[in-house]
């Protein structure tokens, strides 16, 4: 039942993939994926061009904050773009997807090292029109992530603590639902 979403997730959470080379547009905003789409965090973090790697037709860029002297919490940041015409497993509704989140290759998907045992999915539900999925994981902790479709994507994004830094819930999610707005300012509908 699940075979389709998990390929399509496993897909987004590829980490041996092939650079591709972004067009810089600013320290927050990068055009990947030849132009098709544009990565974008909020104020006061930035994207890393030389963690953008691309497989498959979908990419996979990573930031955070600019400076330590920026007035907003740290955070990792994880933007995920899938093929086009990916966004389509969103039509399966909130259950469907909670229940793939829930089952063993779900949680294999989203964990950081691929096995199911390594994540406990804590609360799924939808706001604002996003998919949102808090979890714990063993390598990182509790953080957030949200599936969202653009332009017939699917975008994965994930908040989490900055290695060795803390981040409460509130603020992941909080950062995320910026994300989340800023992703689709920067990719309105074509």
């Amino acid at each position: 039942m699940f075979t389709w979403i998990n390929s399509l997730f496993l897909t987004l959470a590829v980490s041996g993939c092939v650079a591709t080379g972004p067009t810089d547009v600013g320290p927050g905003i990068m055009r990947i994926l030849g132009g098709a789409m544009v990565a974008a965090v909020p104020q006061g973090y930035c994207l890393d061009p030389k963690s953008l790697h691309s497989e498959r037709g979908g990419a996979v860029v990573i930031g955070g904050r600019c400076a330590a002297s920026r007035p907003v919490p740290a955070a990792a940041i994880t933007i995920s773009i899938g093929a086009d015409g990916s966004s389509a497993v969103l039509k399966s509704g909130a259950r469907v997807l909670t229940e793939w989140a829930r089952s063993p290759g779900g949680r294999a998907a989203l964990s950081r090292d691929g096995q199911p045992g390594s994540v406990v999915i804590r609360e799924t539900l939808v706001a604002d029109g996003a998919f949102l999925i808090r979890l714990e994981d063993r390598a990182v902790g509790p953080y957030w992530r949200a599936a969202i479709g653009l332009n017939g994507r699917l975008v994965m994004i994930s908040v989490s603590a900055p290695e060795g830094g803390a981040l409460s819930l509130a603020e992941g999610r909080k950062i995320l639902s910026g994300v989340v707005e800023t992703m689709r300012r920067a990719n309105p509908a074509t």
